[in-house]
């Protein structure tokens, strides 16, 4: 349940109340398509040996700066609470610049009388394949293949994976470090390039981006 000005906007707790009101079958559509042209799973007969782990819909309004209704989101997620570590993950971190990296960027740019930009990644875990074997009950409501004798074995991450944090910092990484950044040597999320003089600095916190510098 969200506030919106003086009242509440209602946000689903299950499948079955959300398909009850179209804004969130189109976003429960919206996401499914994002799943698929993202390839981020093959749909295969159900393991004997493995853990398959539960999954649900994540429904959330977000608000404008006013209360205002901004948009509808649903997040199809994987509960990792029910992996195993060192067997269906072995890392599990997130790429979180510290607070006080934050403050120093702000002060230095305000300093400076530099712009800053903010850009959040959209469909960030999707970004980055997974080497772990990990099987996941798949979406309610997609009626392709029988319930009890198929399951989802993914390809990418997928939020609500302990590892998936953990991928979308290798990814990331790689992508800022190709593009001739240098990671911070005090905050391992904080990265900065010079291009002919000019200073460029990004500050990452899981999938928001600070972008600011004297260009």
């Amino acid at each position: 349940m969200a506030l919106m000005g003086e009242c509440f906007v209602i946000e689903p707790y299950s499948f079955k109340e959300a398909v009850q009101k179209s804004v969130w079958i189109d976003a429960m559509v919206e996401e499914y398509n994002s799943i698929f042209r993202n390839s981020v799973w093959d749909a295969v007969s159900r393991p004997e040996d493995k853990l398959v782990v539960i999954s649900h819909w994540l429904y959330k309004v977000k608000q404008a700066a006013y209360g205002s209704v901004e948009k509808h989101k649903v997040i199809f997620v994987a509960c990792g609470f029910s992996q195993v570590e060192g067997i269906d993950y072995d890392e599990s971190f997130a790429p979180v610049s510290r607070y006080s990296s934050i403050r120093s960027i702000l002060a230095l740019s305000a300093h400076m009388g530099w712009k800053i930009h903010q850009m959040d990644v959209k469909t960030t875990f999707l970004n980055e394949m997974i080497e772990e074997d990990v099987y996941i009950e798949k979406l309610e409501g997609l009626q392709t293949f029988d319930h009890e004798s198929h399951v989802c074995r993914l390809k990418r991450a997928l939020y609500g994976l302990k590892q998936s944090p953990c991928a979308w910092y290798t990814r990331i990484y790689k992508y800022f470090t190709g593009l001739g950044f240098t990671k911070g040597e005090v905050d391992a999320n904080m990265y900065h390039i010079a291009v002919e003089g000019k200073l460029l600095i990004i500050v990452l916190y899981v999938d928001d981006l600070i972008l600011t510098g004297d260009d």
